[in-house]
C-alpha cells in the first residue's frame, strides 16, 4: 500500500510540474556586462520597435553614470566587437540611441563602422542624443525622433581646471570675434565723431583714431592666450569636419557644409534643444513617425533612465 501511495504522489508531482507556468524569459546585452538582465518591459517595447521598423534593433543606450556612459573608446570598442556577436555584414539595422555624448572621434568611428559593415543604419532617438551622440545620428541614412526626442549642438566642450567646469570652445572663439567687431565699430564711431566736430578729412584722422582705439582695446586683447585660442578653434573644426563627412552621403556637399557649420556655431548654448521641428529647419530631414511608432518610442523613453546597454538584445539560454 505504501508503494502505491508513493507512486501516486510521484505521478501527481509530475503532473503539477507539467501544468506549472513556464519560467519567464530573461534577456541581456553583451555590453557593458552580460550578467545584467534587461527589464522585461523594456525588451517588449524594443521588440515592438523592431516589428514596426522591420529592422533588427541594436542598442546604444548610455543612461548611467560610469565610464560606459560616455561616448568614447569603450563604447566604440563594444560596437566593433559586435561584428562577432550577430551584427551581420550587409544587414542594415536600426540603432536606438540614448546618450549625452562624449568624443567626436568615437562617434565618427561608430557611424562609419555601421555604414561599412551593415551598409547603413536608421537612427532612432526616443529621448536624447546630445553633443557627440548628435554626430553619431548624422551618420544615419534615416533619422527618427520621438515626440520629445532631442539632438543638440556639436560645439566641443573643454574642462576648465580653474573654473572646475566644462566650457564650450565657442566661448573663447566668439570672444575674439566680438572684440574684433567692437574695435571696428569703435573706429567707425570715433571717425564719425571727429569728422563732424573737427571738420578734418578722414585720411588725416585715421592714424589718430586707430591709435586711440588700439590703446582702448589692447588690455582686452592682451588677456587672450593665442595658443589656447588656436586649440579651441581646432577642436571646433574637428566636430564640424566630422559632421560634414557624415552628412555628405545623404544630403550632398553644399547642404552638409551649411548644416555642420550651423550645428557648431548657431546655437547660444550647448544644451539647446533640437527637436523634430528644429531638425527640419536645419535641413536634416527627419522622418515623420507614425502614431504607433511614436507611442512605442514614448514607452521606450520612459524606461531609459539609469539603463546602459550596447549591442543586440539576447535571450538567456
Amino acid at each position: 500500500m505504501g508503494k502505491r501511495k508513493s507512486t501516486k504522489k510521484t505521478v501527481a508531482a509530475a503532473a503539477a510540474a507539467t501544468t506549472a507556468s513556464p519560467k519567464p524569459k530573461r534577456f541581456f546585452c553583451h555590453f557593458p556586462s552580460p550578467d545584467r538582465d534587461l527589464p522585461a518591459e523594456f525588451v517588449s517595447s524594443v521588440q515592438q520597435l523592431e516589428a514596426a521598423l522591420k529592422l533588427p534593433v541594436w542598442l546604444f543606450v548610455q543612461g548611467g553614470e560610469d565610464e560606459w556612459d560616455v561616448l568614447g573608446g569603450l563604447a566604440s570598442g563594444a560596437v566593433r566587437a559586435s561584428r562577432k556577436l550577430g551584427l551581420d555584414r550587409g544587414q542594415k539595422v536600426a540603432l536606438l540611441i540614448d546618450s549625452c555624448g562624449g568624443q567626436a572621434r568615437s562617434a565618427y568611428e561608430i557611424a562609419t563602422l555601421l555604414r561599412r559593415h551593415c551598409g547603413g543604419f536608421t537612427a532612432v532617438v526616443p529621448r536624447i542624443a546630445k553633443s557627440a551622440a548628435t554626430l553619431l545620428v548624422l551618420g544615419a541614412d534615416e533619422i527618427i525622433l520621438g515626440e520629445y526626442g532631442e539632438l543638440g549642438p556639436i560645439d566641443v566642450q573643454i574642462f576648465d581646471p580653474e573654473r572646475q567646469e566644462r566650457l564650450s570652445g565657442l566661448d573663447e572663439v566668439h570672444s575674439l570675434e566680438r572684440l574684433n567687431a567692437f574695435a571696428m565699430t569703435a573706429i567707425d564711431k570715433a571717425m564719425l565723431l571727429f569728422v563732424n566736430r573737427m571738420g578734418m578729412k578722414a585720411k588725416s584722422l585715421l592714424p589718430h583714431v586707430t591709435r586711440f582705439v588700439a590703446e582702448f582695446t589692447s588690455p582686452l586683447f592682451e588677456h587672450i592666450d593665442v595658443v589656447h585660442y588656436t586649440q579651441m578653434s581646432r577642436a571646433l573644426k574637428e566636430g564640424e569636419e566630422y559632421a560634414r563627412r557624415l552628412l555628405r552621403r545623404r544630403l550632398g556637399s553644399e547642404d552638409a557644409d551649411a548644416i555642420a557649420r550651423q550645428l557648431v556655431e548657431k546655437y547660444p548654448e550647448h544644451g539647446f534643444i533640437i527637436d523634430q521641428e528644429e531638425a527640419k529647419s536645419l535641413g536634416l530631414r527627419p522622418t515623420d513617425p507614425t502614431h504607433d511608432l511614436l507611442r512605442i518610442m514614448d514607452d521606450i523613453a520612459d524606461q531609459l533612465s539609469g539603463l546602459t546597454a550596447i549591442g543586440r538584445i539576447t535571450e538567456r539560454p
